[in-house]
């Protein structure tokens, strides 16, 4: 994942896309409308091509779905933190296991949390 996230960056830097090299909750308003509605469409572009049946282009747009989530990452300043951020949810998301080891699924297959479950601690990681 660091390397991709890199070679994004290295897109930002390239293109004079926004980024920022320090943690940022805040982006300016118009970036963050830009990469919502970036991940909206790639998000798009996937459901249409899962509903046709389309492999290239659920190919296509899982890729670019995956490129413009890791320019939101660089956009935060997050990049350097990325891994460990997915690690921790990963662990987080482990932990909905029951204590047979077994998952909780709802009706539709939503894995829910089960009474072992502990939320990620982001703010440990970021504050690393």
């Amino acid at each position: 994942m660091r390397a991709q996230i890199q070679a994004v960056d290295e897109f930002h830097i390239a293109f004079g896309a926004y980024r920022n090299d320090a943690p940022a909750g805040a982006i300016p308003p118009e970036v963050q409308a830009l990469r919502v509605r970036l991940i909206a469409e790639e998000l798009d572009e996937y459901r249409r091509a899962a509903e046709a049946g389309d492999l290239v282009g659920v190919a296509d747009a899982l890729s670019d779905l995956a490129y413009v989530l890791f320019g939101t990452y660089v956009a935060h300043g997050l990049k350097d933190q990325a891994e460990a951020l997915f690690a921790e949810v990963h662990a987080s998301n482990m932990s909905k296991l029951d204590v047979d080891s077994k998952p909780v699924l709802r009706a539709d297959g939503k894995v829910l949390k089960s009474a072992l479950f502990r939320p990620p601690d982001l703010q440990a990681v970021l504050s690393r």
